[in-house]
C-alpha cells in the first residue's frame, strides 16, 4: 500500500475512533462491540491518538478494559479534521470513505457526507475503465488469459457493487447525528 494512501487510512480512522471515544465508546472491546472496530485496528489508533495528546487512557479496570477519553485538543481536532479528507476526495475504499463522511455528518454537515459518498461511487465506476485492456488473447497462454479476464469480470462486478453500495449509503444518511437512533434509522435498500 503506498505510503500517502496508508497514512490517509490512519487519519480517518484515527479521527472516526476519535469521534467515537467522544461519544462514550471509550474501551477497546466497546469499539469492537459498538462499531464493528477490530482490536487490531483500535487499540493501534488509540496509541497513536493517546501519543499525540488527543486522548487520555484511564487505569485498567475490571477484566483489564481501560477507558479513555478525549482532551480539550482531541474535541477541537474533531471539530475540523474530518474536512481536508472531504477536500482529498475519496480514498476508494468503502470504509474509509464511510468513515469520512459519518464525520461529515457528526460535524453536522449531512450535504457534504452524502455528496462525498457519491463521488466515492463515481470514482469505482470510474476506475472500471481502467480495467479495460486490448485484446491481446492470441498472444497469451489460455489459462493465463482466462485467469485474466476472470479476475477482471470479477473486478468490475465488485467495483459496480461497491459503488452501488456507496449510492445506497449516501441516500440512508439520517438528517443529523441523535443520542441514540433506535427509533430513527432508515433501512438501507437498494
Amino acid at each position: 500500500m503506498p505510503e500517502a494512501r496508508d497514512k490517509r487510512r490512519k487519519t480517518d480512522l484515527d479521527l472516526f475512533v476519535l469521534a467515537l471515544v467522544d461519544g462514550g465508546v471509550s474501551t477497546p472491546y466497546a469499539l469492537q462491540m459498538s462499531a464493528g472496530l477490530s482490536p487490531g485496528a483500535s487499540i493501534p489508533a488509540l496509541q497513536r491518538l493517546t501519543e499525540a495528546g488527543l486522548v487520555l487512557q484511564g487505569k485498567p479496570g475490571s477484566r483489564g478494559r481501560t477507558e479513555h477519553r478525549v482532551t480539550p485538543a482531541g474535541k477541537k481536532l474533531l471539530k475540523t479534521g474530518w474536512r481536508s479528507l472531504i477536500e482529498e476526495g475519496p480514498s476508494g475504499d468503502l470504509d474509509s470513505d464511510l468513515r469520512v463522511a459519518l464525520l461529515a455528518l457528526a460535524g453536522g454537515e449531512r450535504r457534504l457526507a452524502k455528496g462525498f459518498l457519491e463521488r466515492s461511487a463515481a470514482r469505482k465506476l470510474e476506475s472500471i475503465s481502467a480495467l479495460e485492456r486490448p485484446d491481446e488473447s492470441d498472444s497469451l497462454p489460455p489459462l493465463a488469459y482466462w485467469y485474466r479476464e476472470l479476475r477482471s469480470a470479477s473486478a468490475r462486478v465488485m467495483l459496480k457493487g461497491g459503488s452501488a453500495a456507496a449510492l445506497a449509503m449516501a441516500e440512508a444518511l439520517p438528517r443529523k447525528l441523535k443520542k441514540s437512533n433506535r427509533r430513527t434509522r432508515r433501512p438501507i435498500t437498494r
